[in-house]
């Protein structure tokens, strides 16, 4: 904040206060302090500042954004919202729902197989010592495994320009170890305004189409009227679905039933929705981009969150016995 805010030694004539949020710095900053995530170090030569603040954010599981011009970062972990302190067994929040229905040119892209390999993480920090010279240790985790993990590729990183605090740089890692694990894959799609209203890089989406065994029949909208437009209406009459209605926070389940072509429960109106499937799998998404295109839609970049059978992101909880010391 300070960096692009200050006269001084910041960026305040370029960037200023205008251009930073500083509401979501403030939460950074609180989440920082909360799980002791310090920047100790020096800034000695010139740096793009943007690159900058993109890595420095990633080594303290921040997300940096840049949200209507405005600058921020802001947890890419969930965390508790009294504490500040990360909340591994908190489900995310999941704040719209997309299928077939309110999307078009659907594109996924997985990761490459050396992108996915599980690797022998090392990571640098500083020890300090008081009235003394500085010491620069080293941790190296992988992720426990049937394989034999002393044949991992090594990968490297230094945090000793800043970090002095050894948790941090193992949660940092452990972090780190688990994303390359776990997300294999990302999906591109466009979509109307209205279904992406509210909608912002961090958050959480649930995807639902062919591609996740669902079918596409089973898919549509209720209008505000609480007539069913879908191409199965005939068969889609006291079933299970997800819904959501745009400007609302969460997707919800509720008991569909249909009388003469409309549905029955007037909470359901305006509403997109899907059929729950006993083989869908369930694909949770977190939004990493949001542009308009040519045609006046929002193009919508999002990246794979998996869960855990209990509903929490298998990215973040974990626990010691996960790893292997090497």
């Amino acid at each position: 904040y300070a960096l692009l805010t200050e006269r001084k030694f910041g960026l305040a004539d370029s960037v200023g206060l205008p251009s930073v949020d500083k509401e979501r710095m403030t939460i950074a900053a609180k989440f920082c302090e909360a799980n002791e995530f310090y920047w100790d170090g020096v800034v000695s030569d010139k740096q793009n500042v943007r690159e900058f603040i993109y890595q420095n954010a990633v080594f303290n599981l921040l997300d940096f954004t840049i949200l209507g011009g405005k600058f921020s970062l802001f947890p890419s972990v969930p965390f508790n919202s009294k504490t500040f302190k990360i909340a591994k067994t908190q489900r995310p929040t999941v704040k719209a729902l997309f299928t077939d229905g309110n999307t078009r040119n659907l594109q996924v892209s997985f990761l490459s197989p050396e992108e996915r390999q599980n690797f022998i993480g090392t990571v640098y920090f500083r020890q300090e010592k008081e009235n003394g010279f500085p010491e620069t240790k080293s941790i190296s985790l992988a992720v426990a495994s049937d394989e034999d993990e002393t044949k991992y590729p090594i990968e490297v990183f230094d945090m000793s320009d800043f970090c002095t605090n050894e948790d941090h740089a193992e949660d940092f890692l452990q972090h780190s170890l688990k994303i390359r694990e776990k997300v294999d894959h990302g999906i591109k799609f466009e979509t109307t305004p209205q279904s992406a209203l509210g909608l912002q890089p961090g958050d959480y989406i649930r995807f639902i189409s062919e591609a996740t065994h669902t079918s596409r029949f089973e898919n549509g909208i209720i209008s505000p009227d609480g007539r069913v437009q879908s191409v199965g209406n005939s068969t889609l009459n006291n079933v299970n679905i997800y819904h959501w209605q745009p400007g609302t926070n969460s997707v919800k389940s509720a008991r569909l039933k249909v009388v003469n072509g409309k549905a029955t429960d007037a909470k359901l109106y305006g509403s997109v929705f899907t059929v729950q499937q006993t083989t869908e799998s369930n694909r949770l998404y977190k939004i990493e981009s949001l542009t308009y295109n040519d045609d006046g839609l929002i193009e919508v970049g999002a990246s794979h969150a998996p869960l855990l059978d209990n509903g929490t992101l298998a990215t973040i909880n974990y626990n010691e016995d996960d790893f292997v010391g090497l």
